[in-house]
C-alpha cells in the first residue's frame, strides 16, 4: 500500500504537468483567431514564404527590407511552405514551438531543480495569459526562446559533457540569427561556459559556438553586416570591421525617417512598468536576487554561477531593450513585448533564488527589498492608470461637515482639481501611482504579519524572507488578473475570427485581382498577400511606413528594401493595381497629377481590410488598358 502511495506521488508532477501543458495549448487555440494582427507576422510569414521559395533572397537589391537576420524568416516562413499558407496555420505553428519550449523548459528546471519546480514552470506560462498571446503569434519571440531554453538545458549547470557544451553553444549562436539584439546572450553564454567549466574542457564548445556564429554570416557577407550590425555597433567597433574586412564606408543618401515619434518622460516610465506587470515574477527574481545574493555569494561561490548567469543576463537584456526604446520612440510601446524573447531566462532562475531566500538573514538588506517592491508596486499603478484612475478619482470623500463618513458629497478628482489646482489630466497618472505605493506599503506591513503567522517553534522565518514570500505568492495570485498578465500589450477581439476574416478578404481581392497583376499597396498590413501566391508587389512596401523615408537618394533607398515620395510615385506608373486605405487614397493618390490620376478606375471593391477597424473602407483601382 505504501509502495502504491509513493509511486503515485512520484507521478503526480508527472500528470500535473501534461495537464499544465494541455491547458496552455487549449488556450493558446483559443487565443490564435481572436489576437489582433500586427504587421510583423505577415512580414515575417511572407518574406519567409518568399525565401523559401527563392522568389527573393535575404539582403537582396531590390527585395524586401531584411532588417532581422534571416533565420528569423525562414524559421517561421516554412510554416507556410508545409501547410496551406495563411495567417492561422503562422499561428498553429507558433503554439506548436511553444509547445517544444515549454517541453525544454521542463526538462531544463527538472534537471537542475527537481519534477515539482518543472511543474511550476511551465504551469507560470499557463497563468499568464498575455505570456501564451505573446506565444501564439508568427513572430519570433517563440523561436528565440525556444533555442535559448534548449541552451540552457545543453549548458547550465556542473558536469555537463563536452557534446552538451557544444550543442548549447550553437543553439545560442543561432538564437543571434533569429535577433540581433539578442548578440550579448551569445556572449555571456560562452563566457558562462568557460566560468563553469574551464577553459580546457570549454574551448571546442566555445569554438562551434563561434564557427557557427561565423558560418551564418559569412552566408551573407558583407551585405548582412551593412544591414544587422551596423546599425548598432558602435563606432570604434565600425570603424575596425571595416577597415579589416575592407567594407565600403561609404553610405548613400538614406534621408530622415517619415516615423519619428516621441512620448513624454511619462509615458516611457509607464511603458517600463507595463513591462514589469506583465513580467512580474522574473523581473522580481531577478532583481531581488541581486538584493539577496551578497556579491562574495553571487559571483564567487561555485555553486552559484549559474544564478549569476542567469540574473545578469536577465538584466542586462531588459536595460539594453528598454534603452534602445527610449533611444528609439518609434518601438517605445513595443518593449514589453520584448521580455518573451528571453523569458526562459527569467523561470529558470526562480527555485534558486526561493531556495536561497528561505534561510536569508541578512538584514542589513531587507530595507532594500521593501524599497524594491514599494517602488514596483507605485510603477505598477501608474501602469494601471489607464485601468483604475476613473475608479479611484471618482471615489466620494469622506465629509466631516455633512456627517457623511462613508460616501461625502465630492469626488477626489473635484477635491484634487479645484482645491488643489491639479489638472484632470495629472490626476489619471498621479492618483493611480499613490494607490499603488498605499499597496506597496500594505505588502510590507502583510510581510511582518505573515511572518508572525507563520513562525515556528524552533526555527523562526526572516522578515526579509516573509516579504519576499508574500510578493511571490501574490505574484502568482494575481498573474490572470488585469492587475499582472491577464493582458498585454497585444489586444485581442473575442468577436472575430481574423484569420478566417483574413482568408475571405484573400478570396475577395483574388477575384478583384487578376493573376499576374503588378499591385501598389499603401495603407495596410500585407497579411493578405499570404493568401493572394500570384500577384506581385513592390517588396519595401510590406514593412508599411518603417522603411518610407523623407528625401533620400532613391535608388540607394530601394536597393536597401526601404521607399519614399519618389519611389511610391515611380511605383503608382508602373503599377497594374493600386490598393490604398482611405487615408492614404486621400493623401497620395487624390494628390497626384490629374492626368496619372485618370489612367485609373475604381474597381467594385470596398471591403475593409482591417479587422480591427471596420469604419474605415478601402480603395482598389486598376489602369485602363491602352486602346
Amino acid at each position: 500500500m505504501k509502495k502504491n502511495k509513493q509511486k503515485i506521488i512520484d507521478l503526480l508532477p508527472f500528470i500535473l504537468s501534461i495537464l499544465i501543458l494541455l491547458v496552455y495549448v487549449a488556450t493558446a487555440i483559443h487565443y490564435v483567431p481572436i489576437i489582433e494582427p500586427v504587421m510583423d507576422e505577415g512580414t515575417y510569414l511572407l518574406k519567409g514564404k518568399w525565401y523559401w521559395q527563392n522568389t527573393y533572397q535575404p539582403f537582396e537589391e531590390g527585395g524586401p527590407i531584411t532588417n532581422k537576420p534571416p533565420l528569423a524568416f525562414y524559421s517561421l516562413g516554412i510554416s507556410q511552405i508545409l501547410f496551406s499558407p495563411g495567417l492561422a496555420s503562422g499561428r498553429y505553428f507558433a503554439v506548436f514551438l511553444s509547445v517544444l519550449m515549454l517541453t525544454g523548459q521542463w526538462l531544463t528546471v527538472k534537471r537542475l531543480a527537481g519534477k515539482w519546480w518543472a511543474t511550476f514552470s511551465i504551469a507560470l506560462y499557463a497563468l499568464s495569459p498575455a505570456w501564451i498571446i505573446y506565444y501564439s503569434r508568427a513572430m519570433t519571440q517563440v523561436v528565440t526562446s525556444l533555442l535559448i531554453v534548449w541552451s540552457l538545458y545543453f549548458c547550465l549547470g556542473k558536469d555537463r559533457k563536452s557534446y552538451q557544451l557544444m550543442l548549447g553553444a550553437i543553439l545560442a549562436a543561432m538564437v543571434v540569427m533569429v535577433r540581433q539584439n539578442l548578440l550579448p546572450l551569445f556572449i555571456f553564454t560562452l563566457l558562462y561556459i568557460i566560468w563553469e567549466n574551464g577553459f580546457r574542457k570549454s574551448i571546442l564548445p566555445v569554438l562551434g559556438g563561434i564557427f557557427t556564429f561565423i558560418g551564418f554570416n559569412a552566408l551573407y557577407w558583407p551585405q548582412i553586416y551593412y544591414s544587422i550590425w551596423q546599425p548598432f555597433f558602435p563606432k570604434f567597433l565600425d570603424s575596425l570591421i571595416t577597415h579589416v574586412f575592407h567594407l565600403s564606408s561609404s553610405i548613400g543618401d538614406m534621408g530622415t525617417p517619415f516615423l519619428n515619434r516621441e512620448y513624454k518622460p511619462i509615458y516611457q516610465i509607464q511603458v517600463f512598468f507595463d513591462c514589469v506587470r506583465y513580467f512580474f515574477l522574473p523581473v522580481f527574481i531577478s532583481l531581488a536576487s541581486f538584493i539577496i545574493y551578497s556579491p562574495k555569494d553571487m559571483f564567487h561561490k561555485n555553486e552559484n554561477k549559474k544564478v549569476a548567469f542567469l540574473a545578469c543576463s536577465f538584466l542586462f537584456l531588459l536595460i539594453l531593450h528598454y534603452g534602445y526604446a527610449m533611444m528609439d520612440n518609434d518601438i517605445l510601446y513595443s518593449f514589453p513585448a520584448y521580455q518573451a524573447f528571453y523569458l526562459p531566462l527569467g523561470i529558470t532562475l526562480i527555485p534558486f533564488v526561493f531556495k536561497e531566500t528561505l534561510s536569508w538573514q541578512n538584514k542589513n538588506r531587507y530595507w532594500m527589498l521593501a524599497l524594491f517592491i514599494i517602488l514596483a508596486c507605485t510603477g505598477i499603478g501608474l501602469s494601471l492608470y489607464r485601468s483604475v484612475a476613473a475608479f479611484f478619482m471618482n471615489w466620494n470623500l469622506p465629509s466631516i461637515s455633512t456627517r457623511q463618513f462613508f460616501h461625502g458629497p465630492y469626488e477626489l478628482w473635484d477635491v484634487l482639481l479645484n482645491r488643489f489646482h491639479i489638472p484632470i489630466s495629472t490626476q489619471e497618472f498621479v492618483v493611480p501611482a499613490i494607490a499603488g505605493f498605499l499597496a506597496g506599503i500594505l505588502i510590507v506591513i502583510l510581510a511582518g504579519i505573515f511572518r508572525k503567522i507563520v513562525r515556528g517553534e524552533k526555527k523562526e522565518i526572516s522578515y526579509g524572507s516573509a516579504l519576499f514570500l508574500v510578493c511571490f505568492l501574490l505574484g502568482i495570485v494575481l498573474s490572470p488578473t488585469f492587475i499582472l498578465a491577464a493582458n498585454g500589450s497585444i489586444e485581442t477581439n473575442a468577436d472575430m475570427d481574423i484569420p478566417a476574416w483574413y482568408e475571405n478578404i484573400g478570396e475577395e481581392l483574388a477575384q478583384t485581382i487578376p493573376e499576374g497583376s503588378l499591385v501598389y499597396w499603401e495603407g495596410y498590413t500585407p497579411i493578405p498577400f499570404l493568401y493572394l501566391p500570384d500577384v506581385k508587389l513592390f517588396p519595401p512596401q510590406l514593412n508599411m511606413y518603417f522603411p518610407y523615408q523623407i528625401g533620400g537618394d532613391p535608388d540607394f533607398l530601394e536597393g536597401r528594401g526601404y521607399w519614399n515620395e519618389e519611389l511610391a510615385q515611380k511605383w503608382i506608373k508602373e503599377a497594374d493595381i493600386l490598393v490604398f486605405n482611405e487615408e492614404a487614397y486621400t493623401n497620395r493618390f487624390l494628390k497626384l497629377d490629374p492626368s496619372l490620376q485618370d489612367d485609373f478606375r475604381l474597381l467594385p471593391f470596398n471591403q475593409c481590410m482591417d479587422p480591427c477597424d471596420g469604419t474605415e473602407g478601402s480603395v482598389v483601382l486598376e489602369r485602363i488598358p491602352e486602346n
